[in-house]
């Protein structure tokens, strides 16, 4: 009888630590496809960003607001 107990013990705490391990990787999962689905995001962002920012007009306003102008004509030296 008591080893009857004992197996249903064993049995019980086994079909327990399955439940826990099955719900732990449930939540990992979700955790993992959220941060999947943020990443994928932030990428769009930055491709965008890449997109905007390598147009010649984005180039020419951070270049003006950092201080730079255009060139002026090239100084020509000739020969003595």
């Amino acid at each position: 009888m008591l080893g009857g107990i004992v197996v249903a013990f064993a049995l019980a705490f086994f079909s327990l630590a399955q439940s826990v391990r099955v719900s732990a990787t449930g939540y990992d999962i979700n955790q993992m496809l959220a941060e999947r689905d943020s990443l994928q995001q932030r990428k769009q962002e930055l491709l965008s960003d890449l997109n905007r920012l390598g147009r010649e007009p984005a180039i020419r306003k951070q270049s003006i607001d950092a201080g730079l102008g255009q060139l002026t004509d090239p100084l020509v030296l000739t020969n003595r």
